[in-house]
């Protein structure tokens, strides 16, 4: 199989070398650019979200774990010391590791929903700027199939499963009602929508929003019958709430302790900061300020906890379903890596049989070459069936494929559609 990954996530590293090795959507083309330029590398994927940076490649052969880091560090701006924290799959694994991360089990929140969106998005934006290979291509695929598969068949994803949930709930055992509540979201994206869906469902009604595309703000605005306010938001707007979500794609900070502080202190009610961006968007200085309570991304650690308490029975149900789907994936793989041999040994074995009976033809009468075109065809069939039947066999049940190669090295290497084949069979051995 040709598949591997390197990530970094939420169990490995802190979020301040996530804020570092996030990698913006913008920057997607020229990353994959480098990856896709590195020797030996056909293709690539990149999953970047608040909780993980995951780099997934189609080598023609596999990289060293070092190699692959050094890959890594240079194309996140991460230090050594960092990067080395980064792990590390490849084929059966990563196919595991993505299908996992796909249906929610590798998520801080266990079973979030966002995540599978994550995953798409991943994949479209790779399909969209070509840096996919046909076999990243059916992984992508498999892996959304395998997720949307796992939240049919169990409650994994009910309750609480996203980031911005948590930060709905953790404002609500802070404040209690949030119905009277107003609230200023900072970023329209996926994120920043969810938790306005939340706070919305929760009886608010009171909102700002702020964000970089103003048709953005101002449609989402509409819906929840607020108020749009310009990008960058104000001081004035920024304390006029009681709750500020922030949750954009920007570089630096949006929220700026030095700016806002001294207004938060005349203020009657403390203001609640619920920054939900990697990188951050609020500035880490407002949590020594007075009046204000500052939450980001690592602070949901307790409510994760809770959430595995309360999911892991139906995890475990999660679990098998994945591994029946990654066991069909590396299935469909073992059997398809051998269908360039079979359609080769067909092509050869049909060749020899025409050219044989173009030898005897006039040997024959008309009637005869019918008789021997049939049973020609007839011997030619079984025999091919009964190799392709061993080929497949060996290539499924004992991951060989040297049968296959054997059967090819039979015939004249110098035919440049077999030396295409026999190169796409030593690349599948050299993953072995």
């Amino acid at each position: 199989m040709n598949i591997e990954m390197i990530g970094i996530n939420h169990k490995t590293s802190d979020l301040a070398a996530r804020d570092k090795a996030a990698i913006n959507p913008e920057r997607f083309s020229e990353v994959t650019g480098i990856i896709n330029g590195t020797s030996g590398i056909d293709g690539s994927a990149i999953l970047s979200t608040c909780n993980r940076i995951e780099i997934y490649t189609s080598p023609r052969k596999h990289l060293s774990d070092s190699d692959l880091k050094n890959i890594f560090g240079k194309i996140t701006g991460l230090k050594k010391i960092e990067y080395e924290k980064a792990y590390v799959y490849r084929d059966e694994a990563a196919v595991r590791h993505l299908f996992r991360v796909a249906s929610g089990l590798d998520s801080q929140l266990l079973g979030e929903v966002q995540i599978l969106g994550q995953v798409k998005s991943a994949y479209y934006s790779a399909l969209e700027i070509g840096s996919v290979t046909g076999f990243l291509n059916r992984l992508f695929l498999k892996a959304i199939e395998c997720g949307k598969f796992v939240r049919e068949r169990t409650a994994v994803s009910q309750g609480a499963v996203s980031v911005a949930y948590a930060a709905v709930d953790l404002a609500g055992k802070i404040y209690g009602n949030l119905e009277k509540l107003r609230i200023l979201i900072i970023g329209t994206g996926e994120t920043g929508r969810l938790a306005a869906t939340h706070f919305h469902g929760a009886g608010v009604s009171s909102w700002k929003v702020s964000n970089r595309t103003r048709e953005r703000a101002e449609a989402l605005a509409k819906e929840l019958g607020g108020e749009m306010v310009e990008f960058p938001p104000s001081a004035d707007n920024i304390t006029w709430a009681d709750i500020v979500v922030s949750a954009t794609g920007a570089p630096g900070y949006i929220i700026k302790a030095d700016d806002i502080s001294h207004i938060i202190k005349k203020r009657d009610n403390p203001i609640c900061f619920l920054d939900l961006a990697v990188p951050r968007d609020v500035d880490p200085g407002l949590r020594d300020a007075d009046n204000t309570f500052v939450y980001s991304v690592d602070d949901f650690n307790e409510l994760v906890e809770a959430n595995l308490k309360a999911r892991r029975k139906e995890a475990e149900r999660a679990e098998k379903l994945v591994a029946q789907k990654v066991e069909s994936f590396v299935k469909w793989h073992r059997e398809n890596r051998v269908a360039p041999t079979i359609q080769q040994l067909q092509e050869i074995v049909e060749g020899i049989r025409l050219a044989e009976l173009e030898k005897s033809l006039d040997k024959f009468s008309e009637s005869d070459r019918e008789t021997a075109e049939k049973l020609t065809k007839s011997l030619v069939k079984k025999i091919i069936s009964l190799i392709i039947l061993n080929m497949k066999k060996a290539s499924v049940d004992k991951d060989d494929l040297s049968l296959a190669r054997s059967v090819l090295l039979a015939f004249s290497k110098e035919d440049e559609s077999i030396k295409k084949t026999l190169e796409i069979l030593d690349h599948e051995l050299s993953h072995q």
